[in-house]
């Protein structure tokens, strides 16, 4: 008998595990990130409901609307390579997607990188870069000596709200509003990007939070002056991915922890913070720790009845739990593919069925199917 060489699709995928008394149900959506353009939604017993079909590749993700449609943020392959690791994380599409597939409305823009989201007012909210002057760039700290892009170039992370018609009516430049003394680099990344936004969204009252990776800080922004409200830094955070509010004004995010400081054991958990003081109100890990870490994409979502659905990113694992931390359901992303030859990144080598996030929705968030 032939061994499966792939650790992960050897070690089981599709559904794994399934408590229909605790779990809140519903529909899961997620994108593989080496996908050629499908879209996946499945049920709760893990079998296909539906699958949308893009020619683009994913830049990151896709998302239901509110009005069932699927807004998916895809991949520009014709954009220009700024530096080696941009070709796997830029995007530059972002389409909205009727059932079957029909592209209804899209937008574009070549410097767009990882989030993107819909705003209430229908706008787009997307994570670029522009490049910083000489002078600017001289003020980054930390990262990798001499990594800097092509030229000496520095990166910076900004902001836009973006209409469908590709005007920009809000920008907000990282390196206007935050301190390159304070908001630093950990070391064993590349100085070419600063400080490496990876989320976008809105608040309750409108104001913009947003996630930075590589200098493991999660801040919001008040959109009338853009100044900081709000800043979670390393001391609580490691490589964190898609901080967002909750209803009560916590911020969950899922805090990946390679580079955790207070730990030799690389481990994920997901949190519930106060984002004024950075206090924990609920946390998951597992047990022991190890047992559950991505070391880079990955979400988590807090369903309506209280329990909270997790994508471990990186081996397109995703899994629910309760308030208790119990797990009630799990599921392991079948499809597996490899990016190619050329992506410049180690951990993008191979056949994979990574995520970046995925989602939960219930029956009635999704009328048409």
């Amino acid at each position: 008998m032939t061994v499966e060489q792939n650790t992960l699709r050897r070690r089981g995928v599709g559904l794994i595990a399934h408590d229909p008394e605790r779990s809140y149900g519903g529909y899961t959506l997620y994108t593989p990130i080496t996908s050629a353009g499908e879209i996946h939604l499945v049920d709760i017993e893990g079998r296909t409901a539906h699958t949308w079909n893009s020619p683009h590749p994913p830049g990151r993700q896709a998302q239901i609307l509110p009005n069932g449609n699927l807004f998916y943020a895809a991949k520009d392959t014709t954009s220009p390579t700024l530096f080696p690791i941009w070709d796997v994380y830029h995007g530059g599409i972002f389409q909205e997607l009727a059932p079957d597939s029909t592209v209804l409305r899209e937008a574009r823009h070549p410097f767009h990188h990882h989030d993107a989201t819909v705003l209430r007012n229908g706008n787009l909210l997307i994570a670029v870069v522009e490049p910083l002057d000489p002078a600017d760039a001289a003020r980054i700290r930390g990262g990798i000596p001499g990594s800097e892009a092509p030229g000496g170039v520095v990166y910076g992370d900004v902001v836009y709200e973006l209409t469908w018609e590709g005007e920009v009516v809000w920008r907000w430049a990282a390196i206007e509003h935050l301190d390159p003394e304070e908001v630093v680099l950990n070391p064993h990344f590349a100085r070419n990007h600063w400080p490496m936004a990876n989320t976008v969204n809105e608040r309750a009252d409108g104001s913009v939070v947003v996630g930075f990776r590589s200098a493991s800080t999660t801040v919001s922004i008040d959109r009338t002056d853009g100044s900081v409200q709000w800043l979670i830094g390393p001391d609580v955070l490691a490589q964190q991915h898609h901080p967002h509010e909750l209803p009560g004004g916590t911020v969950l995010v899922f805090d990946n922890g390679t580079y955790r400081d207070t730990t030799s054991v690389p481990y994920s958990r997901v949190l519930e913070l106060d984002p004024r003081t950075g206090e924990e109100v609920w946390s998951y890990e597992d047990n022991p720790p190890q047992n559950f870490y991505s070391p880079y994409m990955s979400s988590a979502q807090r369903l309506p009845n209280g329990n909270t659905f997790i994508a471990e990113g990186s081996f397109g694992r995703l899994f629910e739990v309760t308030p208790d931390r119990e797990v009630v359901w799990e599921f392991v992303v079948p499809q597996f593919r490899s990016f190619g030859d050329g992506v410049g990144l180690e951990s993008s080598a191979g056949a994979q069925n990574s995520v970046f996030r995925a989602h939960r929705y219930a029956a009635d968030e999704i009328p048409w199917l």
